[in-house]
């Protein structure tokens, strides 16, 4: 990072106490590197620099010496990070829910493959099971960031399964053993994304739709 922008308009303290935070996510940025699930290594680097940016924000004194627009760009940099986590991890969740390949060539209004559209759900299932498995024993410390966090996933998942659910429940539910393919409601995954970040893992396995 070039600090000479900051040159005559910050103190000494001040261009001391940036280069440190500096310092600092250089260093974190080396840890996260150690993870090797990437989505867990995103949700690292968001954690610790949003903590950076709370501690500023809760001292005048520090906020005032390091200014608004370095906190800008530190409100960006765990903001980039929580977006690489949703990409790193639900990208190919949502890959599931596509069009792409379940229409029978030549009959695109009325031609769909049973068993390409069996492999599809299937292959959500177990998707979503094992990402709500390992990330309900991720942390995220800060009540408002993991709920933030929980509600930009749902504005993503829900709709785009509801929809892939509109289309297509009636070719699955015309055959047999529905159920082994239709698992979750739109209900059932809007309470499983509760889990997420807790902590600690779920004491039962996600719950199925009831009906």
């Amino acid at each position: 990072m070039d600090l000479s922008e900051y040159e005559g308009q910050t103190s000494t303290l001040a261009l001391h106490l940036i280069w440190i935070i500096v310092i600092l996510q250089f260093n974190l940025d080396g840890k996260s590197k150690h993870y090797k699930d990437a989505s867990l290594a995103h949700l690292f680097m968001m954690n610790n620099v949003h903590y950076i940016v709370q501690k500023i924000k809760g001292s005048p004194e520090l906020r005032e010496m390091i200014g608004d627009d370095y906190l800008r760009r530190l409100t960006g940099k765990f903001r980039l990070a929580a977006t690489n986590y949703q990409r790193s991890t639900w990208v190919r969740v949502l890959h599931c829910l596509r069009d792409e390949g379940l229409h029978v060539s030549g009959s695109f209004s009325s031609g769909v493959s049973k068993s390409a559209l069996r492999e599809r759900f299937k292959a959500f299932n177990a998707m979503f099971e094992e990402v709500h498995r390992t990330q309900t024993t991720w942390l995220i410390p800060d009540t408002q960031l993991r709920e933030e966090l929980r509600i930009s996933i749902s504005e993503k998942l829900l709709p785009a399964y509801r929809s892939f659910l509109g289309r297509f429940r009636s070719h699955i539910e015309s055959g047999r053993h529905p159920e082994n393919y239709i698992k979750y409601s739109v209900e059932d995954l809007e309470n499983a994304v509760l889990d997420f970040f807790e902590g600690y893992p779920v004491s039962q396995h996600l719950r199925r739709r009831s009906e």
